[in-house]
């Protein structure tokens, strides 16, 4: 018996090479990637501008429902936090904050993460696999249906880390930026990572213009590799010319994100070397007090945290500070996920 295509995980051009070997135009294929993307549909009765015969084709040969989204878990301040099951029974989160001025969603390319960063609930968990474009995308779908407000942001700031899963996270950004898709700007959709040179030089060399953000959250190699192993592979003078590549290629300001981490890497001399690195690149540095996982890391008290900015003030680039929010829907990462599976595992 031949294996349904999962049609979520084709692109553009694979569908036209779908809707072509099965006798039809290129064009019936920018309909359905229409429908299933920028219409949002869920299923091919919705697809009505496209012959039922060809419809009842689909239903036979491709695999439609490819996720389902399980819980939506709001928070006081806005924020929700989105629970997605996949066929295989693995889950993932994603959260959207709503702020003032714009929309964020964070959406995660993995289910769990391999690179065991000390802070991180999701590094606790190992990798478990790697997602596929479509059930990356259905994140944003889902997402799109429960807001009360356009998307105006999308992050890769969720589990897992985007670059070890680079193809998949790049087909699905291009859905994420296609008119026919989700229609979303370039420069409005970022892609995180924690440090691997190669593929910042990869995505510098291919010339995405969608933005980068790399977590640094340590401004000396022992303390970073401490916190973060692929420092021990990549330490951060190379990371620093790698985000100078990128720059210099895309004209994109890039992103440091620095979790602040109690009596690790929140001293005013953290802040002065923090200053040193972000002079030698086109950036801007985001500083996130840490939002607490019941681990060994702290947030910093309140006035470590100020002094700290204070000092980083007086940096040449742009500073902006993320102050966490929806603590109380366990909003740090891998933690909503974590919670469901134990609660199944043991019923």
């Amino acid at each position: 018996m031949t294996e349904s295509v999962r049609i979520r995980d084709l692109s553009l051009p694979e569908l036209e090479a779908f809707v072509v070997e099965r006798g039809d135009k290129p064009f019936r294929a920018k309909q359905i990637y229409q429908w299933l993307w920028h219409k949002g549909a869920s299923s091919y009765e919705e697809m009505t501008n496209i012959a039922r015969d060809f419809r009842d084709r689909l239903k036979n040969e491709t695999l439609l429902d490819i996720s389902e989204r399980i819980e939506a878990k709001p928070s006081p301040s806005g924020t929700t936090k989105l629970l997605t099951r996949y066929l295989d029974g693995q889950h993932v989160e994603t959260v959207l904050i709503p702020e003032e001025n714009r929309v964020t969603v964070c959406v995660s390319s993995q289910v769990g993460c391999a690179l065991n960063c000390d802070f991180c609930a999701t590094g606790k968990m190992g990798l478990k696999r790697n997602l596929t474009s479509g059930e990356i995308l259905d994140q944003l779908r889902y997402v799109r249906e429960i807001s009360d407000r356009p998307i105006t942001n999308i992050v890769f700031m969720g589990m897992g880390e985007p670059f070890h899963n680079y193809d998949q996270v790049l087909k699905a950004a291009a859905v994420m930026h296609a008119e026919l898709g989700f229609g979303h700007g370039a420069r409005k959709i970022t892609i995180s990572t924690s440090g691997l040179v190669p593929q910042i030089q990869r995505f510098a060399d291919e010339g995405h213009r969608f933005k980068l953000a790399v977590s640094l959250n340590a401004t000396t190699d022992a303390v970073r590799t401490a916190i973060m192993p692929v420092n021990k592979r990549w330490p951060i003078q190379e990371l620093v010319q790698a985000c100078q590549t990128y720059t210099e290629k895309s004209r994109n300001m890039m992103t440091f994100e620095y979790v602040l981490l109690d009596g690790l890497n929140d001293s005013l001399a953290d802040a002065r070397r923090l200053i040193q690195i972000g002079r030698q690149v086109f950036c801007k540095v985001n500083v996130i007090p840490y939002n607490e996982i019941g681990g060994t890391y702290r947030r910093p008290p309140d006035k470590r945290i100020e002094a700290f900015l204070a000092e980083l003030s007086r940096a040449p680039f742009p500073l902006t500070v993320r102050w966490s929010a929806g603590q109380d829907i366990d909003a740090a990462c891998g933690q909503l996920s974590t919670a469901r599976l134990e609660l199944e595992e043991s019923s």
